[in-house]
């Protein structure tokens, strides 16, 4: 009996192992081909290989079907075509990779101004579309001629986790101009639901165009969770609303936004690639958000209507050591803020800018509470620097309001509380220092003297040796000025967004050794 059981247990073990054996034989044929190199896939315009291997790259939609979330697509160098909605479909958590110099050198190098890589619409598509629910970054390449009916020409991203670092996205159009109802939403990249990074990444020349309304030529977001934008530019993007850069948030639900070091350029005069032009808002147009918007420079856009070159609405405000010059509207020509409260708005150059209706302004602040504290707005070819509208309670601390028709207009129902404020003298000196049927406190410190730029002619408004503002303001508990020099230097607080600081140019001495 023990010899009967034994004999089973071999038959069963042997049976089961040629069970084993056979469903290893049909996995290996029915799965795919293990990568030489898991995790990572090589691309190249005219790439064969079936393993999307370093030594043997693929054709793009092979790895696009190959790729597996955590992946890594590297892109050689080249313009990159495709069929369909898009020219890249992701569906997975990867990051994509251009400027690959197809090479089999390990680490993978990349180079994308070596080996610019370019995703190419054709006119007949968008760029790039990303799948909602993944994690995605998308770094290195060069997006352009993409077109679209609605949004996101360049690239569309919706309730997805997204980085843009590095990518230049080039004449995207989006035009149903002649489709009655139609909106438009960033001909570059429009994100819907994403929490969005975008770094050193430069949007032109898109345009976006419909017959009801549009926003953002370069960059439309709305309903992010937050977004960040660095180190980036927007130039010669057209849009009716926000030519440059849109952004929507959800009424009740104050989405961040986060602007930095970024530079906009021309946008709204009808320099995209497709017939829009700007109306409102001509670089930037926030709405329902709480934004932090620093350091960037806002020079030479246009909005046909109003809203400035910035056009806040209904958020909270942080708005921090920018230049805003030498901008056109027919109204606002720099900053328009609409029920925005709180705000703070600090060590801002607001210059040069142009209007072409009578009675209009600088600034123009409608609604809302805050401060302006250390800016300096001078020379706008507007009749008034600061007009405060309807329901406006603003203070402004440390200001230099010079060269305008009027200094500043207090609407009825509104008030300004003024103090430590250079009005200037002489071709620097405002016509009227102030105006208006609203309550308006001066302030028990006024300057009036020469405000002394150092070349304003050149948009250079630091302060020079000499100037009337050094050591005139009060303090206003700002620790540094638009250059992130400290404040105070000296004996007290400058007036203005400068705080003038003695730079010691020391001569390097070479000494020959013995």
């Amino acid at each position: 009996m023990k010899l009967t059981r034994c004999k089973n247990v071999v038959l069963s073990v042997a049976t089961g192992g040629l069970l084993l054996a056979a469903l290893l034989l049909v996995l290996a044929r029915t799965s795919p081909a293990a990568r030489a190199n898991p995790g990572s896939l090589f691309v190249k315009p005219d790439g064969s290989g079936s393993l999307c291997s370093q030594a043997s790259p693929c054709a793009l939609q092979t790895a696009l079907a190959r790729a597996t979330d955590g992946d890594i697509i590297y892109l050689a160098g080249g313009l990159y075509t495709g069929s369909g909605g898009a020219v890249i479909t992701l569906t997975r958590s990867v990051v994509v990779r251009g400027g690959w110099d197809g090479s089999t050198v390990s680490p993978p190098a990349c180079n994308p101004t070596l080996y610019p890589t370019t995703i190419d619409g054709q006119g007949a598509r968008r760029g790039v579309f990303v799948g909602s629910g993944i994690t995605v970054t998308l770094e290195g390449c060069t997006l352009t001629n993409g077109v679209d009916t609605f949004g996101g020409a360049g690239l569309y991203a919706r309730d997805a986790y997204l980085t843009l670092r590095h990518l230049t996205v080039y004449s995207n159009v989006i035009d149903v101009w002649d489709v009655p109802g139609t909106m438009a939403y960033g001909a570059g990249v429009m994100v819907e639901g994403c929490t969005l990074v975008v770094d050193k990444s430069t949007f032109r020349n898109n345009s976006a165009w419909a017959a009801r309304d549009c926003f953002g030529g370069g960059l439309a977001i709305s309903n992010t969770l937050a977004a960040t934008v660095t180190a980036s530019l927007f130039q010669d993007n057209d849009s009716w609303t926000g030519s440059g850069l849109s952004f929507l948030g959800v009424s009740g639900d104050q989405n961040t936004l986060i602007l930095r070091d970024s530079t906009f350029v021309g946008n709204g005069y009808g320099r995209g690639a497709g017939r829009g032009s700007g109306g409102y808002a001509a670089a930037l147009w926030v709405s329902k958000a709480t934004a932090r918007i620093e350091g960037n420079a806002f020079t030479g856009n246009r909005a046909g209507n109003d809203y400035g070159a910035l056009g806040i609405s209904r958020s909270d405000l942080l708005l921090a050591r920018n230049v805003i010059s030498g901008n056109a509207c027919a109204r606002t020509s720099g900053l328009y803020l609409f029920s925005v409260s709180p705000f703070t708005a600090t060590n801002n150059i607001i210059a040069n800018g142009i209007v072409s209706w009578p009675q209009e302004s600088a600034v123009r602040v409608v609604g809302g509470n805050g401060r302006f504290l250390h800016n300096t707005v001078a020379r706008n070819a507007s009749p008034i620097g600061f007009l405060l509208g309807s329901g406006a309670v603003v203070t402004l601390t440390n200001t230099i309001l010079v060269s305008h028709t009027v200094g500043i207009s207090v609407a009825s129902g509104s008030t300004a509380a003024l103090e430590a404020t250079s009005w200037g003298s002489g071709d620097w000196a405002n016509g009227t220092e102030w105006a208006g049927d609203g309550t308006l406190i001066t302030g028990t410190i006024n300057v009036r003297a020469d405000p002394g730029f150092v070349n304003p002619a050149a948009g250079n408004y630091h302060l020079r040796p000499g100037s009337a503002a050094i050591n005139a303001g009060v303090d206003a508990r700002v620790a540094s000025d638009i250059d992130n020099d400290p404040r105070p230097i000296g004996a007290g607080y400058d007036i203005g967004a400068d705080e003038y600081a003695v730079r010691l140019h020391l001569p390097v001495v070479w000494r020959r050794s013995p």
